[in-house]
């Protein structure tokens, strides 16, 4: 306690011997560096408050507070209430139990407006309430895209006929609300158009029409641009035969080559026209007796039959019809006939074909090969890589082999042209090295409550260094004042021998330094050291 006491009492004589000035000085010194301290604490101290849920729609908002406020947990609402704000800490519990509870449900009415369903509604109404359902749950879904922000669905649903004639199909329209900066390509557009046409009934694809928020006509039947152009996956067939082919060349290539020493681009043509061909030939080389068919008759009858003229005439003796009528009495009958009739087959062929779909019509490849470097040594032992193009025979032998890699045809137009140009002006002797480094703004997120220490201690150690140290070096120093005061007061046995032999009391003092710097050589090279920094 007695060292405690000389202490208070030589801060109190040290504080009473300051100007005015410096104790304003050193007062504000103290209490801005306790005010700081405790400012720096605090905020270290507080918790880090990351988003719980962003892009909420009111209603889902007002719930989500509403639960956070039973639970006790503090919040905060950013993005014009659109985002919620949790401590860190909290953030994966309270999503799974939010989740537990149906929170957030997304925009519009889902399914769930049938929980609380009463007695006594009409068919009517229970139709409305379920396309309303509908509607919603299909917009929560279209929403789940990342490239979508929000939608909303229409849906117009007919009612069912007795007859199939008079039955009217179902139509639907989509609005969607694109984030900034992002967009759909055609095959996520033909996604969302399946989507909603498999989810309602008697509902085509062809009767779904979708807009972006800007009005622009993104699908639908009446859309004449579709007709006659090429389908999503028709392109993606395209892009996927060309990779697989420049996979094919260039792999092969930088095998023989070396990694990077070859660049590959491949463009193919494709005919998907459908086409189907019926043919049928008919062979006349080819004959077959199909059926033979002969018919022979033959009659002999010995009785006679009146024959002749009939009448008057040919009674009377002398006429000519007469005696030729008894010269055929005399005679036999008879009767003969032959009939053949025979069919053949003739051979022919019936033939029905369908033409592939995605034939390949051409093929052009282009390929880009590196040359060689070599090492020439110079003065001073530098090295300098000179580039050395590829002969003409191996620039051969690389387009052989790339014309049987895609299968070159000549008849249909193939095309392939290699080049031979040097990839690098310049050698270094030693091999790259690639450093993979994470970046910084993952960096930071991940070292963020750290970093919130190390910012306190730094900023401590500056203040200390920049601010603290100066404020007391000039606090303590003697102002002109103080000088004028020191001489007032009693001159010391040593001040009064300095007075009458000034060179004895410098020579004194020079040899007890010599001394000192001679025992401890070290210590004194620390002193002159502080001594200069100090001046």
């Amino acid at each position: 306690m007695e060292a405690f006491r000389q202490i208070l009492s030589q801060l109190n004589a040290t504080f009473s011997n300051l100007s005015l000035g410096k104790r304003i000085t050193l007062m504000t010194l103290v209490l801005g560096s306790v005010a700081g301290f405790l400012f720096l604490m605090n905020w270290s101290g507080q918790s880090e408050f990351q988003p719980l849920y962003a892009q909420l729609d009111p209603q889902d908002a007002s719930a989500v507070l509403s639960r956070l406020r039973e639970q006790k947990i503090d919040y905060r609402i950013a993005s014009n209430g659109s985002t919620v704000l949790i401590p860190q800490e909290h953030i994966y519990e309270t999503r799974m139990q939010l989740a537990s509870e149906g929170l957030p449900r997304g925009s519009g009415v889902g399914f769930e407006i049938f929980d609380n369903s009463k007695l006594g509604m009409t068919a009517f109404a229970q139709n409305v309430n379920y396309q309303r359902a509908l509607q919603g749950e299909l917009a929560r879904t279209i929403n789940q895209i990342a490239e979508i922000e929000s939608c909303r669905v229409h849906i117009v649903m007919t009612e069912k006929s007795l007859f199939i004639d008079e039955e009217e199909p179902a139509s639907a329209s989509v609005v969607l609300k694109l984030r900034a900066g992002k967009w759909l390509n055609q095959g996520q557009i033909d996604g969302i158009l399946h989507l909603v046409s498999s989810s309602v009934a008697r509902l085509n694809p062809e009767n779904v029409t979708i807009v972006n928020s800007k009005g622009k006509l993104l699908a639908g039947a009446k859309d004449p641009a579709s007709l006659g152009s090429l389908s999503s996956d028709q392109l993606d067939y395209q892009d996927r035969v060309e990779k697989a082919l420049e996979s094919r060349i260039l792999t092969m290539l930088e095998s023989a080559l070396g990694e990077n020493k070859a660049i590959v681009r491949l463009s193919a043509s494709f005919d998907f026209k459908k086409q189907e061909r019926t043919e049928e030939h008919y062979l006349p080389d080819n004959r077959v007796v199909r059926s033979e068919q002969q018919l022979n008759e033959m009659s002999v009858d010995p009785s006679t039959a009146p024959q002749g003229i009939p009448g008057i005439r040919s009674n009377l003796p002398g006429d000519p019809a007469a005696t030729q009528q008894s010269r055929v009495t005399g005679s036999k009958r008879a009767f003969e006939k032959n009939d053949r009739t025979v069919n053949y087959e003739i051979g022919k062929v019936i033939s029905h074909i369908k033409e592939p779909v995605g034939e390949m019509t051409r093929v052009s490849v282009a390929v880009l090969v590196d040359g060689t470097y070599q090492p020439i040594e110079k003065a001073e032992g530098a090295v300098e890589w000179q580039y050395v193009p590829r002969t003409p025979e191996e620039m051969q032998k690389f387009e052989s082999i790339v014309k049987r890699a895609v299968n070159f045809d000549q008849t249909r137009g193939d095309q392939v042209d290699i080049v031979n140009i040097p990839f690098e002006t310049t050698k270094l002797a030693a091999e790259d090295t690639e450093a993979v480094q994470e970046d910084w703004m993952e960096l930071l997120k991940k070292y963020q409550p750290y970093l919130k220490y190390g910012f306190l201690s730094l900023f401590l150690l500056l203040s200390f260094v920049f601010f603290v140290k100066p404020l007391v070096r000039w606090l303590t120093e003697y102002s002109f004042g103080d000088m004028q005061m020191f001489k007032q007061l009693p001159k010391t046995v040593g001040e009064l021998e300095g007075e009458f032999n000034p060179d004895a009391n410098q020579l004194i003092f020079r040899d007890q330094a010599s001394n000192l710097i001679a025992s401890d050589k070290d210590a004194s090279l620390g002193v002159m050291r502080d001594w200069i920094k100090e001046s």
